[in-house]
C-alpha cells in the first residue's frame, strides 16, 4: 500500500523539460545552478527532464549529478569555430600531480600560444555583436536537440519547457520546441544577451542582435533573471513578466566540519577575469604593507584556485614581489573548492568595479555565503554585490588600495587576538537562509505552476 501511494504521488508530479548546455558533471557555476534546480524540483511537485550536450568539453567533468539519471538526455553537438581549435589543443594536455609540465605538455603549450596568437587578430571581429554567437555558440547542437527534444517532450507528456542562457542556442532550441509542441515556455538569463553591458556596441550589429533576441523570445511566457537590475532591463526590452530567481548555495554541500588554517588565509576560487576582476588591488595593498614593514609572510597567505589562475596570477605576483605571500593552484573539484573556502579566514571576490557590472550577482558570492566566511570583495560600489553584502552582513566591498590595507591590518590584528576576524562580518541568518538553493527552487516551482495554470 505504501509503495502504491508513493507511486501515485510520483505520477501526479508535473513535468518540466530543462534545456541547458551546462549541466553536471561539467564543473561550471551555470551547471551548479541548473543541477541544483533539478535536484530540488521534485520536492515541489515537479519532475525534471534534462536536455543537454553529451560532453561539455570546455569544462572539467567533476561535478556530481544529483537527479534521476534516467531523465537525462545528452545529445551530440558541434563546437563553435574557435572552440574546435582550442579543444583539439586541450584534448591531449595533461599535468602531473605535482603540477610540473612534461616535455610533451611544454610542446603543447607552445603550440597553443601560437594558435592563440594567430586567432588574436580576429578577436575584434569575433567579439562583434551577432558574430559572437556565430563563432562561439554551439549552433551545431540545434538540430539534434530539437529532434530529440520533440520526441522527449511528446513521449513524457511534458508540461513546461525551461531554457537557460548562455549560450543562446538553448533559447533557440526551446523556442522551436515550443512552436512544435505548444508547451508553455519559460527562459532564464544567467547573463544578459543583447543587453550585456560588456559587449561591444557597434551598429547596425548591436541593433540586429537585439532584434534577434526579441524575435527568439517573442513566444516565451515568462522570463527569469538573477538580479533585479537585470530583470528590469529584460522586462523593458521584451514587455514580458520577468522574475528574479537568484543564485544560491546548497547547505548540504557545507555540512562537513573543516578545521581552519592556522595562518590568516585569504582564498579565491574560480576564474579570474583580467582587467575586469583581477587581484591587482589586493596585491598592491599587500606589497605596500610589506614595504612598510607592517606584515611578513608569517602573517598571511593568499591562495588562488581555478582553471585559469596559473596563467594570470603568477606574473602579477612576480611583478609585485609577493611570491612568499601567494600560492597559486590549478582547477579543483567543486567539493574541494568548498573545503578550501571553509578552512579559510577570508574569501576573496573579484568583479569589475564599473557601472556596467551593476546588475552582476555572481554565483560565487553565494558559495562564499554558504561557507560562512567573511567576504572581501572588489566590485562596483553601487551594484548588486555591494547591496547584498550590506544587506546580509557577509562582507565588505573595497576598491582602493588604502582601504584594503586598513581592512587587512585590522583583520590580522583581530585574527591574532581572537583567532577570527570580527569587523565587517555580521551575517543575518534571516537574509542568508533565503538564498539556499532549495528556497530558490521553491520560488521557481511556484512560477512554474502559475505559468501552466494560465497557459
Amino acid at each position: 500500500m505504501r509503495q502504491q501511494l508513493m507511486t501515485n504521488v510520483e505520477s501526479k508530479k508535473k513535468k518540466v523539460l530543462i534545456v541547458s548546455f551546462h549541466f553536471p558533471p561539467a564543473n561550471t557555476i551555470a551547471a551548479v545552478r541548473i543541477g541544483k534546480f533539478a535536484k530540488y524540483l521534485p520536492d515541489f511537485g515537479w519532475e525534471p527532464f534534462m536536455l543537454t550536450v553529451d560532453n561539455c568539453r570546455e569544462s572539467p567533468q567533476s561535478l556530481s549529478v544529483e537527479m534521476d539519471k534516467a531523465n537525462i538526455v545528452r545529445t551530440p553537438y558541434y563546437d563553435g569555430l574557435v572552440q574546435s581549435v582550442i579543444h583539439k589543443l586541450n584534448s591531449g594536455e595533461k599535468t602531473s600531480q605535482a603540477g610540473v609540465a612534461s616535455s610533451k605538455n611544454t610542446e603543447l603549450a607552445i603550440w597553443k600560444k601560437l594558435v592563440y596568437k594567430a586567432i588574436r587578430p580576429l578577436k575584434p571581429i569575433c567579439s562583434l555583436p551577432l558574430v559572437d554567437e556565430l563563432v562561439y555558440d554551439p549552433l551545431g547542437w540545434y538540430r539534434p536537440a530539437v529532434r530529440i527534444g520533440t520526441e522527449l517532450a511528446t513521449k513524457n507528456n511534458i508540461d513546461l519547457i525551461y531554457s537557460s542562457y548562455k549560450p543562446a542556442t538553448c533559447h533557440f532550441i526551446a523556442s522551436r520546441l515550443h512552436q512544435k509542441t505548444g508547451i508553455p515556455w519559460m527562459a532564464e538569463f544567467r547573463d544578459l544577451w543583447s543587453l550585456n553591458a560588456g559587449a561591444m556596441k557597434i551598429q547596425p550589429l548591436s541593433f540586429l542582435r537585439q532584434q534577434w533576441e526579441r524575435r527568439t523570445m517573442k513566444d516565451c511566457n515568462v522570463l527569469v533573471s538573477v538580479s533585479q537590475f537585470w530583470a528590469d532591463q529584460l522586462e523593458k526590452l521584451h514587455s514580458k513578466r520577468t522574475i528574479v530567481i537568484s543564485n544560491g548555495f546548497d547547505e548540504v554541500d557545507y555540512k562537513r566540519n573543516i578545521p581552519f588554517t592556522r595562518k590568516f588565509t585569504i582564498t579565491y576560487t574560480g576564474t579570474v577575469y583580467p582587467h575586469r576582476g583581477d587581484p591587482t588591488l589586493l596585491l598592491l595593498a599587500i606589497a605596500a604593507l610589506k614595504q612598510e614593514g607592517s606584515i611578513s609572510p608569517n602573517d598571511l597567505i593568499v591562495r588562488f584556485f581555478g582553471s585559469n589562475v596559473m596563467e594570470i596570477v603568477p606574473p602579477l605576483v612576480e611583478e609585485y614581489g609577493l611570491t612568499e605571500f601567494v600560492q597559486v593552484y590549478g582547477h579543483v573539484s567543486f567539493s574541494e573548492s568548498i573545503q578550501r573556502q571553509k578552512e579559510s579566514t577570508v574569501l576573496l571576490l573579484l568583479r569589475w568595479n564599473h557601472e556596467k557590472d551593476k546588475g552582476m550577482l555572481t554565483g560565487k558570492i553565494f558559495e562564499y555565503m554558504g561557507a560562512k566566511r567573511p567576504i572581501l570583495a572588489s566590485a562596483f560600489k553601487d551594484g548588486a554585490i555591494a547591496s547584498l553584502l550590506k544587506e546580509s552582513g557577509c562582507g565588505v566591498v573595497a576598491n582602493e588600495v588604502g582601504k584594503i590595507k586598513d581592512i587587512l591590518i585590522r583583520w590580522i590584528e583581530e585574527f591574532k587576538e581572537y583567532g577570527e576576524v570580527r569587523s565587517y562580518y555580521h551575517p543575518d541568518e534571516s537574509i542568508t537562509k533565503s538564498y539556499k538553493r532549495r528556497e530558490q527552487t521553491r520560488k521557481l516551482a511556484r512560477v512554474f505552476n502559475e505559468v501552466i495554470d494560465n497557459a
